[in-house]
């Protein structure tokens, strides 16, 4: 057991190849690093992410004392996982959370269907408010979404992180690093654990 730091890629997971390989980088000397490769695009399925994480949980990499990094689709799934698992991590960092909410959509494609069951139910958000410290990043850039991560801010308790110009998060936009979640991880991976 001890502090290290998890990150949950996107859909696309492109996350690992963009900002999570400058996090790798920047925090391998101090802690461990994970960075799970789960089914993408339209293989991705929550029952496969949680068969995944469950494997980390088990041997106890993933632990009280894990800082949890999740981009986009990461986040639902991720909330999900804790709530079947009666697990919380030391700190949660919920960056442009996707498939939270149910919104309408005009898309046709694989999204939807892997949209519709990683959406969160009430159960998820009554669990997820047992989670102490949650970091929401959001950008300026990222506006027809501005709603949706309001309202996680608001149902989740979060510390909010609202930055210009990183759009969402993604490897589409070229986000190669993100110096705001770098200093947060300093402090937090300095923070002795309670």
């Amino acid at each position: 057991m001890g502090k290290n730091i998890f990150i949950i890629h996107s859909l696309n997971g492109d996350t690992l190849e963009f900002w999570g390989k400058d996090v790798k980088e920047k925090f391998e000397g101090k802690c461990k690093v994970y960075m799970p490769k789960f089914p993408i695009r339209a293989e991705s399925k929550y029952e496969k992410f949680n068969e995944i994480l469950s494997v980390y949980l088990d041997s106890n990499e993933l632990n009280k004392e894990s800082i949890v990094i999740c981009h986009s689709i990461g986040n639902p799934y991720f909330i999900r996982f804790c709530k079947d698992h009666d697990f919380i991590p030391s700190n949660y960092i919920a960056v442009a959370p996707g498939a939270v909410y149910e919104y309408p959509t005009s898309r046709t494609d694989y999204i939807v269907e892997v949209k519709n069951q990683a959406y969160l139910k009430e159960d998820d958000f009554e669990y997820g408010k047992k989670f102490e410290n949650i970091y929401l990043f959001y950008s300026d850039e990222d506006d027809k979404n501005i709603e949706k991560f309001t309202r996680f801010s608001k149902d989740f308790n979060t510390i909010d992180m609202y930055l210009k110009g990183y759009n969402h998060f993604d490897g589409y936009h070229r986000i190669y690093m993100i110096p705001e979640l770098i200093d947060l991880l300093d402090k937090l991976v300095s923070e002795v654990v309670k």
